[in-house]
């Protein structure tokens, strides 16, 4: 997926001024007002607001003032009038998603680590274990049969890079010959030391 980042802009409030000297016709008139509101998109999402700004435009020339161009006195109107203006909540749409998002990986984190740890203590045949090797390749093992103190296992034929990959491989043509036996304290201390990362219980 492509993520495309900049900016985009919305009006948030039209209004009139009274009673302004235009700059270009002179005449003294009212004139109509946008205020825009520019934030940030990702993907056409909103994250979050960036600056607001104003266009004028003269009702009788019809010409779009510059702001630098209207007396301090016009220019002290306009702010106190909109002096409260807030941007509008949805453009704050894509941080509040982004904030939910990390705290649902965080809570599937603490979660998935906590229930491997139960899951270690009482392995079950059928039990698949998502396992790291030393070498950083990511693979799997099923527990074909368990005694007093033995657990017996056949190793996935296939390693990944990454663990996001390991599902892909966790299929029954996967296991064939590759038979591993371990103690079940072998089996704990694979799991302390990091190398079991998660198991899956059918």
């Amino acid at each position: 997926m492509i993520l495309l980042v900049g900016t985009s802009s919305s009006i948030i409030k039209k209004g009139e001024a009274h009673n302004i000297t235009c700059p270009y016709c002179q005449c003294s008139t009212t004139m109509n007002y946008c205020i825009h509101n520019k934030y940030a998109v990702i993907t056409l999402i909103p994250l979050f607001p960036v600056e607001k700004y104003v266009s004028i435009y003269c009702n009788t020339c019809n010409q779009e003032i510059n702001l630098k161009d209207l007396d301090e006195n016009t220019l002290s109107r306009l702010a106190a009038e909109n002096n409260n203006l807030r941007s509008p909540l949805w453009m704050f749409f894509g941080s509040f998603a982004l904030v939910c998002c990390l705290f649902y990986g965080l809570y599937s984190y603490f979660k998935s680590e906590t229930r491997t740890a139960l899951l270690i203590k009482n392995p079950m045949i059928k039990d698949v274990y998502y396992t790291k090797d030393t070498k950083g390749y990511y693979y799997t093992f099923k527990i074909d049969n368990i005694t007093k103190d033995s657990i017996y296992t056949t190793v996935n034929d296939y390693q990944v890079d990454t663990p996001y990959d390991i599902d892909d491989i966790n299929v029954s043509e996967n296991y064939s010959n590759q038979k591993s036996d371990f103690s079940k304290n072998e089996l704990m201390k694979l799991y302390n030391s990091g190398k079991i990362i998660s198991i899956k219980r059918q």
